[in-house]
């Protein structure tokens, strides 16, 4: 299309030969207006042949999506999140976004949080700044902004300030200002109502954001960037020996990526960074790392060829072609990424030192989120409450506390394994005992447990 754009640029059509094209577009038009709607058929006239065509395949996704929803089914939607169309339409996005984080729709008509918007005018702390420079460079990121009245970017602009702020001083303490964090919000409020917005983003912010938005850079967001850099070694080790001998493997190239889930980088709303938002929001919180991983290997042939110095290296992934990205085709690469490397694996074969950077409030540590546990009760119809930031010792609940001792082989190694497991009575023969444990621990729901107990027990 690109290609005939500029053709018809070069060589502009005489009279007849525009309306001839004309024409034919009309009659394309019409044929795909004929195919996919639910009045007509495909000569047009005959009513009886319409019943006989099947639905265009986005109507079909659509239907899987909505029976999906009405089952509660969220394996279902996570296969559907990374099909072609994912949940198609903003409509129904805003539904299936609502039930994977949780909520109601009840819920996010609830508006009390505008109280904490008291005193906002005379705020002037160095956070409120920061918000109010990046609010007002915001509404210009995506092609749905071009050409925007300036009545409607303000009122937007008002909305993202507002949702911001009543989140950070709700959790004031626990969540800090990014630079980035307003492009995550306004796709929330391009999808929902200010209310709407303000519960995903909350819930967004307390279960899936929380390293960027609870710890400095260097605790939380570098952490991932090396959790990064793993996945890709693990994935496509010679794009990793590029990377490295480019001084590369840190990954601050891939910051703008991780920290705003790639919405700062995609230009297209609804069909690149909505579709992104589907699959990021029902999967794993590594699932943001394997996508930066995908695009990395997808251009693989493009960086093997840079120079083996960073400010090439990070000029050619910078100049990536984000326009032209096919989110459906990315998502089905992902998906293979982690088929063939699994995020369980992928925690799992951090070297000790990657797996200790990780604070212990990390979602990559912390999942699946409370609501996707029916065995996890409701505290005062809060789930904020069970956010890891919120609970003792930042995030070492029941489950949490076993994930830690879960993480001790690869911790302590196996000298140390062997002494923790002595000092348990799980030492020389203690073999039974610990497949006991790994029972229950199992029937508590705690798989990563009872895997890692069954290790120790082995050894």
């Amino acid at each position: 299309k690109i290609s005939q754009a500029l053709s018809d640029e070069r060589a502009p059509l005489s009279p007849c030969r525009s309306r001839m094209a004309r024409k034919r577009k009309g009659s394309r038009a019409g044929s795909k207006a004929s195919a996919c709607g639910s009045n007509g058929s495909a000569n047009g006239n005959d009513g009886h042949r319409h019943q006989e065509q099947p639905q265009c395949p986005e109507k079909q996704q659509a239907s899987a999506v909505k029976q999906a929803l009405e089952q509660r089914n969220r394996q279902a939607l996570e296969e559907l999140a990374y099909s072609d169309h994912g949940f198609c339409s903003t409509e129904l996005r805003r539904e299936v976004w609502l039930f994977l984080l949780g909520l109601t729709p009840s819920e996010t008509t609830d508006s009390s949080w505008r109280r904490l918007l008291k005193g906002l005018e005379e705020e002037d702390s160095n956070q409120a700044r920061v918000i109010q420079a990046d609010v007002m460079r915001s509404v210009y990121s995506w092609d749905v902004h071009t050409g925007l009245g300036k009545k409607t970017r303000d009122l937007k602009r008002v909305q993202l300030s507002e949702v911001m702020h009543a989140i950070l001083r709700r959790h004031s303490g626990r969540l800090g200002y990014f630079q980035g964090f307003h492009d995550v919000v306004l796709v929330f409020l391009e999808v929902g109502t200010p209310s709407q917005a303000y519960h995903m983003v909350e819930r967004l912010a307390l279960f899936h954001l929380s390293d960027q938005l609870c710890c400095p850079f260097d605790k939380g967001l570098l952490p991932l960037l090396g959790v990064l850099f793993h996945l890709v070694s693990m994935l496509d080790a010679p794009l990793a020996a590029a990377l490295a001998e480019a001084e590369c493997t840190e990954m601050h190239f891939a910051v703008p990526w991780v920290l705003t889930w790639f919405a700062h980088s995609l230009p297209r709303l609804h069909h690149q960074v909505m579709r992104l938002f589907d699959c990021l929001l029902c999967s794993h919180p590594a699932a943001i790392l394997y996508f930066c991983a995908a695009l990395l290997i997808h251009h693989r042939d493009v960086l093997l060829e840079a120079p083996r110095e960073m400010p090439d290296m990070v000029g050619t992934i910078q100049s990536l072609p984000f326009k032209t990205v096919d989110v459906d085709e990315w998502a089905r690469s992902v998906r293979e990424l982690m088929q063939r490397v699994p995020p369980r694996q992928l925690l799992s074969r951090l070297d000790s030192q990657r797996r200790r950077s990780l604070p212990v409030t990390s979602p990559l540590l912390n999942y699946p989120h409370p609501w996707m546990r029916p065995e996890v009760p409701i505290a005062d119809g809060d789930w904020s409450k069970l956010a890891p930031v919120y609970l003792p010792n930042g995030g070492v609940n029941r489950k949490g506390f076993l994930r830690r001792l879960a993480a001790l082989p690869s911790i302590l190694g196996q000298g140390g394994t062997r002494l923790v497991l002595r000092a348990l009575g799980l030492g020389a023969g203690g073999g039974l005992l610990a497949a006991a444990l790994a029972l229950l621990l199992r029937a508590w729901g705690l798989s990563d447990v009872a895997l890692s107990l069954r290790s120790w027990a082995k050894r």
